[in-house]
C-alpha cells in the first residue's frame, strides 16, 4: 500500500511537471506566497535544518548507522540501510539528470543542480522509514513505537517545507521527493521479503 502510495506522488509529480501541468500554477503561487512570510531568524534557522540534512549530514549519519548496525550485528538491517538510503540516493541524482528541471530564483542560497525531485526530501524520508523499519521491530514500548512513528514522518515534512520555504524547491519537487523515498524504502522492504521467502 505504502510502496503505491510512493509511487503514484512521485510518478503524479512527475507527469505534472513534464506536461507542465496546473501543478506548476500552485508551484508558483506558493513560491510567492512564502517570499511574503519570510523572516530573517526563520530563515537562518531554515538553512541550518537544511544543511543538517544535507550531503556532509546524511554522510555522517549514515556512518554513524552503519557502524552501530554492525556493532549490533544486525547485518540484514545493515543491506537493508545501505540498499534503502544509496539507492535513494542514485535514484534522485539520476531522475534529475533526465528531468533537468530549473530551480525558482532564491536569493538566499545558490543552487546550481537541477530541482526534480528534492534530493533532501527525498534523502530525508528515505533515511527516517529507514531508521523506523529497523527500529520499531525491536522497540516493544507502544510509546517509543509513536515517537519513532512520529518523527519518521515529522523530519521529512519539516525538510521538504524547508526547501520550498528557502526557494531552492518548487512545492512539487518536495512531494516528489517523499514519494521517491517512500516508494523506494517500500521497494527495498519487498525485495527482502522476497529473498527472505
Amino acid at each position: 500500500m505504502m510502496n503505491i502510495l510512493g509511487f503514484y506522488l512521485f510518478a503524479k509529480m512527475a507527469e505534472d511537471v513534464i506536461e507542465k501541468e496546473y501543478v506548476l500554477v500552485i508551484d508558483r503561487w506558493i513560491d510567492t506566497y512564502l517570499n511574503a512570510i519570510q523572516t530573517p531568524l526563520l530563515t537562518k534557522f531554515m538553512v541550518a535544518l537544511t544543511n543538517f540534512n544535507g550531503a556532509m549530514g546524511i554522510f555522517i549519519f549514515s556512518i554513524f548507522m552503519i557502524f552501530f548496525l554492525i556493532y549490533k550485528r544486525w547485518y540484514n538491517d545493515l543491506l537493508f540501510y545501505i540498499f534503502s538510503v544509496f539507492g535513494a540516493n542514485i535514484a534522485f541524482v539520476a531522475i534529475k539528470m533526465i528531468v533537468q528541471r530549473a530551480r525558482p530564483s532564491s536569493d538566499i542560497l545558490a543552487i546550481t543542480t537541477h530541482s526534480f525531485p528534492s534530493g533532501h526530501a527525498t534523502m530525508a524520508t528515505a533515511m527516517s522509514l529507514a531508521v523506523y523499519l529497523i527500529f520499531a521491530k525491536r522497540v516493544h514500548s507502544i510509546g517509543l513505537q509513536l515517537v519513532l512513528l512520529i518523527g519518521c514522518i515529522v523530519w521529512p515534512v519539516i525538510i521538504a517545507f524547508s526547501r520550498v520555504y528557502l526557494n531552492v524547491h518548487w512545492l512539487s519537487d518536495v512531494i516528489a521527493g517523499i514519494g521517491l523515498g517512500l516508494f523506494w524504502v517500500t521497494l527495498i522492504v519487498l525485495i527482502f521479503r522476497v529473498k527472505n521467502l
